[in-house]
């Protein structure tokens, strides 16, 4: 009875269908060309149409608190999605210049009505402004106009019956009985020497808040708050103020702009790529294996370097199709694939040449055929490992991270895809049309003297590496500096924290940056909002629970970094007064008018002019006569130089959340903060990277052991991946680097990475260990398309004979031979097409670049040094145990 071939069950069926792809594509080369051709241009048509926008919102988990809290707050507009909501930032525009003097205080509030008045929005076929469409929050800005107005009349007629009826102080100012709070708009402030009126103000806030009508759509809200910026960043000139706008939509649209500025170093990766693939193409074929330099070595080069564009732009397309939205991250991944398809490539030419120095008989169509299948044979497993674990790296990736990364992972997963589509279909065709013959005729004698003396000397370079390496002192020694190398990689993560900046989404030249920083130092340390919306008041008739909503306020209100009541905007407050003050007045109204009567206290209420803008912040059963309210909303403020830190914000935000809690049971309360999604990853963002890390680890060690059945082989790679893993970002950390969601993507990114060269050299040393078993206890099978491997065992040794003392070195030399030259060219191709992302100024390329630089350089080191050194150092235990054990018998 035979020995059985210890190759796994599932690369058996592998190579099979392999060799049948292989053979098949290349009987009809140019249909298979065509036909990809046309495919990727049309999906690539689709991926030019489709529109590129942004979701800030979406690097929250899909199951956080905030989209729980922004939901009930839609809900309580009455809308279908978000409204206007912008904020215009007004400074001085000469350094130090206080926007208090009475000519820019004018300018701003010439601002505050052109806006108001100028932009347009459709309302049910009717072209409004937004005076006409607003409808609850329209008086933001009213804080602004009243203190101008207070300022002008009290210079023209400052007696004391005026004094007394307009007082402008801070932080809360009268104007002829009405009150308003200066706190939402007046920032950079300085007081005057009494402590009680401003002196100065370097920056002031307009805002601009509309609920959102059935008839409009995201786009055109959108478009509507870019039409603002647009005006103010192009078209307004003036030399008294600078004015910025800041919302949601401009945010988006700056992220959409640093994303799409990574497409023209697309071409200067192609182009680098393309000219190192062709280089050291051409110095495998003729200084390694004696073929000619030809032009169809360059073509295929090139080749290689197209076929991931035509990967990704088929990927994004079908996924565009299939209703997926546009990321801007997902620009990275054209990037991320022309790294693994090159490795690809190289490993499919290396085979040819290797395949093609064997032959011996002509090269007919058959013939050609036949190799062609027998390359995807040798190569195919290996780069359905690495796109496999890739793939499932984002797969798992998309299942746990939050809508954004989601959308990058799937792009990932679908592009490495459709990239080993496309290497085992069109680029074999191209390789069946193009690849070279071992002919040498016309090659001078000096050229021919190079080659050998090449050959020789790589040959004996192998041959005293693999000595080396397999010495066990040696071995054990490098085991034992990794170990060192891991330590610290340990220390560098235990010191990786969570910090979040907006800023880090932006170019360099982007006015968000100075906006953020304005923001940050400015407007959050002296005015951090949180709106409370009370989803069931109960009974506002009610004494006791009246006093029970007041509770919840104060309760607010009396918390650390609280400002208090000056910057409290809460109904009830004015509603109580109200009541009570008017109490008898309505009664003798209601006994003279039966009309009156018919009225809610609230509807009587919200007619006084000075309280109609209360009904923004109200929901009755009955908005055209409201007699009970059935939802309201309140907002309070908060401050501290401390809240300038995003982790305490967050922190903020939990109390926020703690407070309200308190009150759920009675009033079903909820909290909304514009910075809660991005509050919420401070908490997730470890959780999630984790989780994903150590699943997506777990499943890629499972389909390494559905091709490498050796359980001591799969543990080897996968400690490698683990540890590579762990390297980059532990020694990001101690470069600096902190977490955020551009590091945890890039987190399922490394996982995907570091598998690839480890799992090639892993894999054709379990090949050739599997080979070597083979042929030396039976006769290769005629179905058995991997008959090459046996020959380059024979090959590789100079004894023929695979003896248990020799044979590690001979499979390892076999493994090394076989993937060592092209994952060298794959990792070092791999740093090229990073560098130009290293010369961007944004956070987001930078950190890529980084990160798959020294992933794919770990990788590398551990495929070519550290695998071989833990392979042998098993080895040399293996075979200590076996003599010990023979020793006992």
């Amino acid at each position: 009875m035979g020995h059985k071939n210890e190759t796994s069950r599932v690369t058996r069926i592998w190579n099979a269908l392999s060799y049948k792809i292989g053979s098949t594509v290349a009987r009809f080369p140019v249909l298979t060309i065509v036909l990809c051709l046309l495919l990727s241009a049309v999906m690539s048509i689709k991926l030019s149409l489709t529109e590129k926008v942004s979701a800030i919102d979406g690097y929250a988990s899909d199951d956080s608190m905030s989209r729980h809290e922004f939901k009930a707050f839609q809900e309580f507009l009455d809308s279908d999605g978000p409204g206007i909501t912008m904020a215009i930032m007004i400074r001085s525009k000469k350094e130090n210049g206080s926007l208090l003097e009475e000519n820019r205080l004018k300018e701003v509030v010439k601002v505050s009505d052109f806006v108001s008045t100028n932009f347009k929005m459709n309302v049910s076929g009717v072209e409004k402004n937004f005076n006409q469409f607003c409808r609850g929050f329209c008086q933001a800005n009213e804080p602004v106009r009243q203190y101008y107005n207070g300022l002008q009349i009290l210079g023209k007629n400052h007696t004391d019956g005026i004094s007394k009826r307009i007082d402008l102080s801070y932080p809360t100012s009268n104007s002829f009985g009405r009150k308003f709070s200066l706190i939402p708009n007046f920032f950079g402030i300085s007081m005057s020497s009494d402590g009680q009126h401003l002196n100065s103000s370097n920056l002031i806030v307009l805002y601009f808040r509309a609920e959102r009508y059935p008839d409009w759509t995201t786009k055109s809200v959108k478009q509507w708050e870019l039409r603002v910026r647009d005006h103010f960043a192009k078209e307004y000139s003036s030399d008294l103020i600078i004015v910025d706008v800041m919302s949601q939509t401009v945010v988006e649209s700056e992220i959409v702009r640093a994303g799409l500025s990574l497409q023209p170093f697309l071409i200067v990766g192609f182009v680098i790529m393309s000219i190192f693939c062709t280089i050291t193409t051409m110095f495998s074929a003729v200084y390694l294996y004696s073929q000619k330099a030809t032009f169809n070595k360059v073509a295929l080069s090139i080749i290689a370097c197209v076929t991931p564009f035509m990967a990704c732009g088929t990927a994004m397309g079908t996924l565009f199709f299939c209703g997926v939205t546009f990321s801007p991250i997902m620009c990275i991944t054209p990037f991320l694939v022309l790294a693994i398809s090159v490795d690809d490539s190289f490993l499919m030419l290396h085979a040819w040449n290797r395949l093609e120095s064997w032959r011996t008989a002509p090269l007919d169509k058959p013939m050609r055929e036949h190799m062609m299948g027998e390359v995807l044979v040798e190569t195919g497993p290996a780069i359905t490992i690495s796109a496999l674990t890739n793939m499932l790296a984002f797969t798992i990736g998309a299942i746990t991270s939050p809508p954004e990364i989601r959308i990058f992972c799937y792009g990932n997963a679908a592009a490495i895809f459709m990239d080993m589509f496309y290497q085992a279909t069109f680029y074999t065709a191209c390789m069946t049309l193009l690849a070279d013959t071992k002919d040498t005729e016309g090659v001078s004698e000096k050229t021919k003297r190079i080659q050998n003396k090449m050959s020789n000397v790589v040959g004996k370079f192998l041959k005293w590496y693999v000595s080396a390496i397999s010495n066990v002192f040696i071995s054990t020694a490098i085991v034992l500096v990794w170990a060192v190398f891991i330590g610290f990689a340990v220390l560098g993560l235990t010191r990786l924290h969570v910090e979040l900046r907006p800023s880090k989404f932006f170019l360099k030249d982007s006015p968000m940056l100075y906006m953020d920083n304005l923001r940050t130092n400015e407007v959050v340390p002296y005015y951090t909002p949180v709106h409370v919306v009370v989803n069931n008041p109960g009974d506002l008739t009610n004494d006791t629970n009246v006093e029970r909503l007041v509770e919840l306020k104060e309760k607010l209100e009396h918390m650390p970094n609280a400002i208090g009541a000056p910057s409290t905007k809460f109904f009830l407050d004015d509603f109580v007064q109200y009541r009570s003050s008017f109490a008898e007045e309505i009664e003798m109204d209601v006994e003279e008018d039966d009309s009156v009567s018919e009225k809610s206290d609230i509807e009587q209420f919200l007619e006084w002019p000075e309280f109609s803008f209360w009904r923004g912040f109200m929901r009755f059963d009955n908005q055209s006569h409201p007699q009970n309210v059935t939802k309201f909303m309140f907002t309070t403020g908060f401050h501290g130089k401390d809240l300038k830190d995003w982790n305490r914000r967050g922190m903020l935000l939990k109390s926020w959340r703690g407070a309200v809690e308190e009150f759920h049971d009675d009033f079903n309360a909820t909290v909304f903060t514009e910075d809660a999604f991005f509050l919420d990853m401070i908490d997730s963002i470890p959780t999630i990277t984790w989780q994903t890390t150590l699943a997506t680890f777990i499943f890629v060690s499972l389909v390494c052991f559905l091709f490498i059945s050796d359980i001591l082989t799969v543990l080897i790679v996968s400690v490698a991946i683990l540890v590579t893993s762990v390297g980059v970002f532990g020694y990001l950390s101690l470069l600096g680097v902190t977490l955020d969601p551009v590091i945890m993507s890039i987190a399922i990114m490394c996982i995907g990475f570091s598998v690839d060269i480890p799992a090639h050299v892993a894999f054709h040393f379990y090949a050739a260990k599997a080979k070597s078993h083979a042929s030396s206890h039976s006769q290769p099978s005629p179905h058995q398309v991997s008959d090459v491997s046996a020959n380059s065992l024979s090959t590789t040794s100079s004894d023929s004979s695979i003896s248990a003392p020799n044979s590690f070195e001979t499979n390892l030399k076999f493994a090394l031979a076989s993937v060592g030259f092209p994952v060298i060219q794959a990792g070092v191709s791999t740093d090229f097409c990073a560098l130009p992302l290293g010369f961007m100024e944004l956070y987001m390329a930078k950190m890529f670049a980084l990160s798959l630089t020294l992933c794919v350089s770990l990788s590398l080191i551990h495929g070519l040094i550290i695998i071989p050194a833990l392979l042998s150092v098993q080895h040399h235990l293996v075979h200590a145990v076996k003599r010990v054990f023979r020793r006992s018998n």
